[in-house]
């Protein structure tokens, strides 16, 4: 009945288009019908319900024809549409070979058709015309069923093997997360029982008192501050204090600021008068390095008695004699 039915529309619309087209032609429009052709063939005239039938349409027109070949979605004729393919070019003398394949299918037993095709083409002057293509009849069957027979049960699913490419979309996340968990579990054992590394610089053969007062005699036999080599002077001599302050105390005063100095140094054991020589010797280093400062001549000799006055005050009592290199 639906067959019918759709067969009746589709003939009342193609006598339409073919009324369109004798209407043009009778106002005199000129035809092409010569250098343009469109055919439709199936593989096949006879199909069963479901079954898939390919249809090829095949156009072949000359060069100087602009050809606009309609973009079917649904229908076929009435057949619908399962699929269609690219549309192939190639050229045939001086003509050019348009070709593409349609899918198509009934879901109803009775008389089907795939097409005809209506296709609308332009010459180089302009003129509009159209071409009608053929129809091809497709009977479609229904399965034969004896009804003397009794019911068949369905039949189960039919078992197909996997594939191990059908595993690989999630093996190779979960082989991702595994090779994670293995290294952070590898770097956690690595170092859940090492402690932070810590840099001990090598203390001096020498007292802290008697390294100290070495090395504040070869600065001042360096005469940097006579140079005009006041930063670098004022430098080393306060590199000379601090690293002191680590042999003497173990006080890790060479990575302190002056004012974090003179805020840790009420822990030690150093008296005012020394507090007093470290810390303006501190001071008058940083104005000089940091805020470039030029000290006078008495200054520069000033900072290097009072680093020796520091040393002399806080060494340990017992080796309070100067000890001569």
């Amino acid at each position: 009945m639906i067959a019918g039915v759709q067969n009746i529309a589709f003939r009342v619309q193609r006598w339409r288009h073919a009324f369109v087209l004798l209407c043009v032609l009778s106002l005199g429009l000129p035809s092409f019908s010569q250098s343009l052709s469109a055919t439709l063939k199936a593989d096949s005239n006879k199909i069963l319900i479901g079954d898939q039938l390919h249809v090829r349409l095949t156009i072949k027109h000359s060069k100087d024809l602009q050809l606009a070949i309609p973009k079917l979605v649904d229908t076929l004729g009435n057949m619908e549409i399962i699929s269609s393919s690219k549309i192939d070019t190639s050229s045939e003398g001086n003509n050019i070979l348009l070709t593409q394949v349609y899918t198509v299918s009934a879901y109803d037993s009775g008389e089907f058709h795939a097409g005809p095709m209506l296709l609308f083409f332009k010459n180089s002057s302009g003129t509009v015309d159209s071409l009608l293509s053929n129809e091809v009849p497709v009977l479609v069957n229904t399965l034969n069923v004896d009804t003397t027979k009794p019911f068949k049960p369905i039949k189960a699913p039919l078992e197909v093997p996997y594939s191990w490419k059908e595993f690989l979309y999630y093996l190779i996340p979960l082989a991702i997360l595994l090779l994670l968990l293995i290294g952070g579990y590898l770097l956690w054992k690595k170092y859940k029982n090492k402690k932070p590394d810590t840099y001990v610089r090598p203390k001096p053969k020498d007292p802290a008192h008697i390294w100290a007062r070495k090395e504040l005699k070869k600065l001042e036999e360096e005469k940097l501050w006579q140079k005009d080599e006041l930063k670098l002077y004022y430098t080393k001599l306060t590199d000379i204090l601090r690293m002191y302050l680590e042999y003497r105390f173990s006080w890790m005063a060479l990575e302190s600021t002056t004012e974090e100095i003179a805020a840790e140094i009420g822990d030690f054991p150093i008296n005012d008068v020394a507090k007093k020589l470290l810390l303006e010797t501190l001071r008058n280093a940083d104005l000089v390095k940091f805020a470039k400062m030029q000290p006078l001549q008495d200054v520069n000799m000033k900072s290097m008695e009072q680093a020796f006055n520091f040393i002399e005050v806080t060494a340990p009592t017992e080796n309070k004699t100067e000890e001569k290199p």
